[in-house]
């Protein structure tokens, strides 16, 4: 038995859950939702220190956690995503190759960059050339972000991709069939949509969609951070219909030919709106299966069960994700 922290910093919210790991199976202990603050979603690869750690203070005051290491899930605004074909050569070479040969010639608005990379598909024939995925962030970004923590008394010992984590939970704890996924990791400030075949993730795009544009009323504070701004289904059809507006301009006809049809899923996660209602609007206005990513009441102690706040639901899908499988994460 042991226990373990992921934390999921996203666009408006610092999550954490400690679950208590018994081989194979994992029980939800004890969750925080802390609001982060506005400056936190101005423009990426900006770290305001001072508020961070002033937020994450906020969040652990009065709790008693039973260890420090913690793993990290971050959101796509922070990372660089770039496809890229390379020549085929043997797995432990990839990595030199793309550090000593592929990033030299990258353009990216940071100097300092760490990597991590998948492969994707096969290479058939001799001589052929291999796609891969890769993933690129900020190395002074992240040093900032560990800093923070370790200030904080935690030891950051993974800093993980919401949508890797997202998938892993997902798959997980009800499984995906479908071939082609796009899971949609949905706050209150916008998207991330990420696309992935047998598999592998080929493209993430994040994109603005505020959740309180389409509310009817005013937006206004409410005790439970994850209570949702939009209730009533003429809210969620405006959203739904700007959502789906977002995602057929994102995507090319081979994309829709994958994506938007009967053989595909769509995933739902995170917060900010009534899930069940947008999950049932996107099934009668478009194409692919829609359903929701685990809810974390799957994986919770009767204790937390009890006092535990209302809409939970997927909203934990990303820091629950940490606790799935082994990753080493961007660390090179």
């Amino acid at each position: 038995m042991s226990y373990q922290i992921g934390i999921e910093l996203s666009a408006s919210f610092f999550k954490l859950v400690e679950v208590k790991k018994r081989r194979k199976s994992m029980e939800l202990q004890q969750m925080v939702v802390h609001p982060l603050p506005s400056i936190w979603a101005r423009e990426p690869y900006f770290l305001e220190r001072e508020e961070l750690i002033q937020t994450i203070q906020e969040a652990l005051l009065g709790r008693r956690l039973h260890t420090e290491r913690v793993r990290i899930g971050i959101n796509c605004r922070e990372v660089i995503f770039k496809r890229l074909m390379v020549p085929e050569m043997r797995k432990r070479q990839y990595r030199t190759y793309i550090k000593e040969q592929l990033i030299p010639l990258l353009e990216l608005p940071f100097p300092d960059p760490v990597f991590d990379y998948q492969l994707i598909d096969h290479v058939w024939a001799d001589g052929d050339r291999q796609e891969i995925m890769l993933a690129l962030m900020s190395r002074s970004y992240r040093d900032a972000l560990v800093r923070c923590f370790r200030f904080c008394g935690l030891d950051p010992v993974q800093i993980d991709i919401a949508p890797f984590c997202l998938y892993r939970w997902t798959n997980a704890y009800r499984g995906l069939t479908a071939p082609q996924s796009l899971i949609l990791q949905i706050s209150k400030l916008g998207v991330e949509a990420s696309f992935f075949s047998d598999n592998q993730l080929i493209d993430t795009q994040v994109f603005s969609l505020p959740v309180a544009d389409y509310m009817e009323g005013e937006d206004r504070p409410h005790p439970n951070p994850l209570h949702p701004l939009l209730e009533s289904e003429e809210e969620i059809n405006a959203y739904g219909e700007a959502l789906l507006a977002k995602l057929y301009g994102l995507m090319d006809e081979k994309k829709q030919r994958m994506f938007a049809c009967p053989q595909a899923e769509w995933v739902l996660a995170g917060e900010g709106l009534d899930m069940f209602l947008l999950e049932q609007w996107l099934e009668q206005n478009q194409l692919a299966k829609v359903t929701q990513a685990p809810a974390a009441e799957l994986v919770m102690s009767e204790a937390l069960k009890e006092k535990a706040l209302r809409f939970v639901g997927s909203s934990l899908a990303v820091p629950l994700g940490l606790m799935v499988g082994e990753k080493e994460g961007m660390g090179r």
